[in-house]
């Protein structure tokens, strides 16, 4: 084994997830959590039925569609031979979270570029980043305008040695070819069965992602993919829309399924929590019994509901969510903490 691999090898006395990430395999990770069916009554009353594939089940540190979009990085970061790994996000960012945690599993150094001064006291989610040995760099929000721009990336690469930079939010291809393990899994399971596959959207990678995958399986005329955007775009040019067609043409796959973006259930963007949002989520923890997070998959389930109200799905449909994990985040909405 060379040596720039040896510390992506597999180890010992680490969970199934763990495992999977160590060898950087996202069909392992995929095939160890399959979907479930859920008695939902506002789907299953009207003849739909409802399955969640529980991504939050993963691992208690690295869970959700994070940790497929950070394998397929990673993959890109062992061909390079990098020791270190920086990226991107906010105050409670459940990506930086999930990328201290791969750091340290894998014995990798990380830095979070974090939006915004730092505060006089880390909440948990920074704690945690920095309980798990990432170096936390916290620049003005004008400064972070500038994540994407090349100058600021080349003195990003100049600071820190055998650097790979990831993308806010593990977007980019990269991010993209990791999801796609998901969704060919997603297809394999339900493979000539009329599906339609719910995500929520952030940057559109995961969605994208899944879209390919299913394309690659083979199942692209039986499934159709819903994603429900978590903030509303200020500008056409900011539409999800522009991010999923750019990474499905770079992806250069033929067949894909149908696929649409909802922007109704935003809820006034990723910090916001309002009451009607608020109510369903504890509706829907109290019926079936799993925990949501307010940012993405309670928008999305809300969206679910709704539509189905509306009429969206006929009787005999049926209807997968896909739980995203970062369940963290609750602990930055007081209304979810008694």
């Amino acid at each position: 084994m060379a040596e720039s691999d040896a510390i992506y090898a597999n180890r010992t006395g680490v969970t199934a997830s763990q495992q999977a990430l160590l060898a950087l395999d996202g069909a392992a990770l995929a095939e160890s959590n399959p979907a479930e069916e859920i008695q939902w009554p506002p789907l299953n009353e009207r003849g739909i039925r409802f399955y969640i594939k529980r991504e939050d089940l993963l691992d208690q540190q690295i869970s959700g569609n994070k940790l497929y979009k950070l394998i397929g990085h990673l993959q890109q970061a062992r061909l390079q031979a990098a020791q270190t790994l920086v990226s991107f996000g906010g105050y409670y960012s459940n990506h930086l979270h999930a990328l201290a945690a791969v750091g340290q599993c894998l014995g990798l150094m990380t830095v979070g570029v974090v939006r915004g001064q730092e505060p006089r006291q880390l909440n948990p989610t920074l704690l945690d980043c920095r309980k798990l040995g990432m170096q936390l760099l916290f620049i003005s929000r004008a400064q972070y305008r500038n994540k994407d721009c090349p100058d600021f990336l080349a003195k990003l690469g100049e600071t820190f040695s055998d650097v790979y930079i990831i993308p806010e939010g593990g977007g980019g291809l990269q991010g993209l070819l990791g999801c796609q393990a998901l969704g060919a899994q997603i297809s394999k399971s339900f493979n000539g069965k009329p599906l339609t596959v719910c995500v929520p959207c952030g940057t559109g990678t995961t969605l994208a992602g899944l879209i390919t995958g299913s394309a690659l399986e083979g199942s692209s005329k039986d499934h159709d993919y819903e994603g429900f955007a978590v903030v509303k775009p200020r500008s056409s040019d900011e539409r999800l829309e522009v991010t999923v067609d750019r990474g499905l043409a770079q992806s250069c796959i033929a067949g894909m399924p149908r696929w649409r973006i909802n922007y109704d259930f935003h809820g006034g963007g990723y910090a916001k929590l309002p009451q009607a949002l608020l109510e369903f989520m504890k509706g829907f923890e109290r019926q079936a019994g799993i925990m949501l997070d307010p940012v993405y998959t309670a928008k999305m389930l809300w969206g679910i509901e709704t539509l189905a109200a509306q009429g969206r799905w006929q009787a005999g449909a049926n209807v997968l969510a896909l739980h995203t994990g970062g369940l963290q985040g609750r602990r930055g909405f007081s209304e979810l903490s008694s």
